[in-house]
């Protein structure tokens, strides 16, 4: 009976158990059905078209009509300005007063100095008799050899002090011609910056001076296009005011170093015929008539890759959701830019944004412009 009993127990506890292992296959099974395969996504990617550089002919530069010299004006001396005739814009010539300094300060100095050479000449003269009148009694021992040489001693001393003071009579008097200011050539006043009663130091500038004479246009060339410029380059130049005139110019000079602002290279024009109605400051617009295209392909700059030293930029191929790596060789280079000697095809769309997080394996597709 009890034997029986632990028999049916034993049956009821296996089927339990194969009861629950199937309610779990069950339950497996069904949790199955919900579970959905991956969907693969693609990343929207920057592209650009390689295309040649088109040369600086397809840009219009902006300028403003300059004068070919230009200097700023200072007093060699510091002092107090009395007075100032000039404004800016008017037209003076050579030799005219531009500022005035106070002249009393210069004028003591100047009479201090006469009076130091005075007295150091006075004292040069006594001591020069003084060796002609113990010469010939140093001769016959009457005066001592060592006192001898100390009056010729004391007379070149005086001698030499003579010098100095007469030096400084010279620099005295032309302090007090430094303190006027004046126009080292004609011209036109294109700034000032000192106002009657301010005291100004040496080398403070007070009048900025445009010379007479042949002006120009300066414009600021961006770097991409500076190597193809060169002096003598054909320009047509055409003023704001003046939209109808239409004026031939060249090339003068190309700056070497780029401004540390703009980053931006400064170029003048040189225009020999220009018309009475400009003036200086005008703007205008340069459009260089020599295509002078450099025949390679220029990308941004933040579609160069590097890999392991060498560089290499993305490329999506047309048709295609994986980007291809393209090892490429670089000509020039700038801040923004980068031309392709080798390596990219024309028409090969290249990714400008975000390379260094791409890989081989993602599947991409060109970004629409829209913000997800």
């Amino acid at each position: 009976m009890e034997l029986s009993r632990f028999a049916l127990t034993r049956r009821s506890g296996s089927f339990y158990r194969q009861w629950l292992a199937a309610l779990a296959v069950g339950g497996m099974l069904t949790g199955c059905g919900d579970v959905t395969e991956p969907v693969a996504t693609t990343i929207p990617v920057q592209l650009t078209t390689a295309e040649l550089d088109s040369g600086i002919a397809a840009v219009t530069l902006s300028g403003t009509i300059v004068p070919r010299v230009e200097s700023q004006l200072a007093f060699r001396v510091p002092g107090r300005v009395v007075s100032r005739p000039v404004d800016a814009g008017m037209t003076i010539n050579k030799g005219d007063v531009l500022a005035r300094l106070d002249e009393e300060p210069f004028r003591l100095a100047r009479e201090e100095a006469d009076a130091a050479f005075a007295q150091a000449q006075s004292t040069m003269a006594r001591l020069r008799r003084d060796v002609e009148r113990n010469r010939q009694l140093a001769k016959t021992g009457a005066v001592a050899g060592a006192d001898f040489d100390a009056i010729e001693s004391a007379y070149a001393h005086a001698q030499a002090e003579t010098k100095a003071a007469q030096s400084r009579v010279s620099q005295a008097r032309n302090n007090l011609s430094y303190a006027q200011l004046t126009a080292p050539a004609g011209g036109t006043v294109a700034l000032v910056q000192a106002e009657v009663g301010q005291v100004v130091a040496a080398g403070t500038p007070v009048i900025r001076l445009a010379y007479a004479g042949e002006n120009e246009v300066q414009v600021d060339v961006p770097e991409r296009y500076v190597a193809q410029l060169s002096p003598g380059h054909t320009v047509t130049v055409t003023l704001l005011s003046l939209p109808d005139s239409n004026l031939n110019g060249s090339v003068r000079e190309v700056a070497t170093v780029a401004d540390p602002a703009t980053r931006t290279y400064r170029v003048r024009i040189s225009l020999p015929h220009l018309p009475p109605k400009a003036r200086l400051g005008m703007t205008a617009t340069a459009m260089f008539q020599d295509n002078g295209a450099s025949g390679q392909i220029l990308l941004p700059i933040g579609a160069l890759f590097q890999q392991e030293g060498k560089q290499a930029v993305w490329v999506l191929p047309e048709g295609k959701q994986q980007l291809v790596l393209k090892p490429v060789s670089i000509g020039a280079m700038g801040t923004e830019w980068f031309a392709v000697a080798t390596g990219v095809k024309l028409g090969d769309r290249v990714v400008t944004a975000g390379v260094h997080r791409l890989d081989e394996g993602l599947s991409v597709r060109p970004w629409d412009g829209r913000l997800p």
